[in-house]
């Protein structure tokens, strides 16, 4: 009984954080650009968007390291936002990002 319990609990908990994320389109990422903390970047056929700020943001390195390995090496990449209805097609230089998966392509 208490396994159905944690259960339970754990897919109310998760779901709403999942629902409330956007995952930008898959591709190459063609710039990178550290402004003070601020780290920003550009994918094909998107404008600049923030990446994190660095010392400010738990896994802002790591998605930096994930992200300039991807381009390093030609690969793609998504990257998810934490807010329902990110317009991933528009500059955004205030939202930062929450994920970044990197693909074998």
């Amino acid at each position: 009984m208490n396994k159905l319990f944690f259960i339970a609990l754990f897919l109310i908990i998760s779901i709403p954080a999942y629902a409330g994320r956007t995952d930008c389109p898959i591709a190459k990422v063609l710039n990178i650009q550290i402004e003070g903390k601020k780290i920003m970047y550009i994918q094909e056929g998107a404008l600049w968007r923030v990446l994190g700020r660095l010392g400010l943001e738990d896994g802002t390195k790591e998605r930096y390291s994930a992200l300039l390995t991807a381009q390093a090496t030609g690969r793609k990449v998504m990257v998810g936002y934490p807010v329902s209805g990110f317009d991933c097609r528009i500059t955004n230089y205030v939202t930062s990002a929450y994920i970044v998966r990197t693909y074998n392509q």
